[in-house]
């Protein structure tokens, strides 16, 4: 028993890392887009428990550009202590290791835990003239259809070619720095439609056509579902998820998946997402790596369904 004991104590000095007094300092949390950003909130709403949970400071990290691969390569080189995480959404993660060469990949990261998936709305300015789905699949039908998003590869940009071409039509795609610098567009009559989740619809003071989804969310239990309106079951979301660089220790991952479970279950956390209009989902460690390793194949066939993968 005295050698194993020793054995432990000899990897913990030789890794630096005492996992009984883990975190013992600030752990800095790279967020791959500005503030503000879908990923931004979605952290800043689960910080304060996240903080108290494991007694220590989460320092927020903006890092944007390139549809979020700046941060994310940023995040794949980081020291493997559990002082380094980062949250970060599905485009980034799944989706543009399939479109560009980014110097990481699904096997660069460790999930930690699963706390938002927002199912996407298809929204317009209040001020369109647009009040059904069916009234913008006509316009595209007789002219042109202008759609904003993020860069291409994101979400929002599969889920719009994906909405099109379900109905036979195109939309012209006009990329932005992000949702919200498109929904300033479609607010300003620049362009026509955003394919956004719905806590982002509603945020920007857009007006939903209909949701992605199966069934009608709380967030919005007037808007319809694309199967309602007789569209094919589209079904399409953002999450966002907390991750450590791959590599990192067991027993840090398995602490920070307890606290984000913990941290998800507070009645200041449940309050704090039910205001922001997002859909809560959390996903354990397990779950998490489980279906992100999913993700990863699905929507690399995905992009070749839409014809945006190279």
């Amino acid at each position: 028993m005295r050698s194993f004991m020793c054995f432990v104590a000899a990897i913990a000095m030789t890794t630096g890392i005492a996992f009984a007094e883990y975190p013992e300092k600030p752990i800095d949390v790279l967020v791959p887009f500005g503030g503000g950003s879908g990923p931004d909130a979605s952290f800043r709403m689960l910080q304060p428990d996240l903080e108290e949970i494991l007694g220590q400071p989460m320092v927020v990290r903006n890092v944007g550009g390139a549809g979020g691969t700046v941060g994310a390569a940023q995040f794949a080189g980081h020291a493997k202590d559990g002082y380094k995480l980062g949250f970060m959404p599905v485009g980034t993660t799944t989706t543009q290791p399939h479109l560009r060469k980014v110097p990481y990949s699904d096997k660069s990261f460790a999930p930690i835990c699963m706390t938002i998936q927002d199912p996407m709305a298809v929204g317009v300015s209040p001020d369109s003239g647009l009040n059904r789905l069916d009234d913008l699949i006509n316009k595209a039908k007789a002219g042109t259809v202008t759609s904003g998003g993020p860069p291409p590869g994101s979400l929002p940009h599969i889920g719009q070619a994906a909405l099109a071409a379900a109905y036979g039509v195109k939309f012209k795609y006009v990329p932005h720095k992000g949702g919200h610098g498109a929904a300033k567009s479609i607010l300003g009559g620049k362009v026509d439609v955003l394919v956004d989740p719905l806590g982002s619809t509603l945020n920007y003071g857009l007006k939903p056509l209909a949701v992605l989804n199966g069934e009608r969310l709380p967030a919005a239990p007037d808007v319809p579902t694309i199967d309602e309106l007789g569209g094919k079951p589209l079904r399409y979301s953002i999450w966002f998820g907390l991750f450590a660089p791959a590599g990192t220790l067991e027993p840090i991952l398995d602490k920070l998946g307890q606290a984000c479970e913990a941290a998800t279950k507070t009645e200041r956390y449940k309050r704090t997402v039910k205001k922001s209009g997002r859909t809560p989902r959390f996903m354990n460690r397990a779950e998490f790596t489980a279906f992100f390793a999913q993700q990863y194949k699905d929507n690399a066939a995905l992009l070749e369904v839409v014809g945006l993968k190279k």
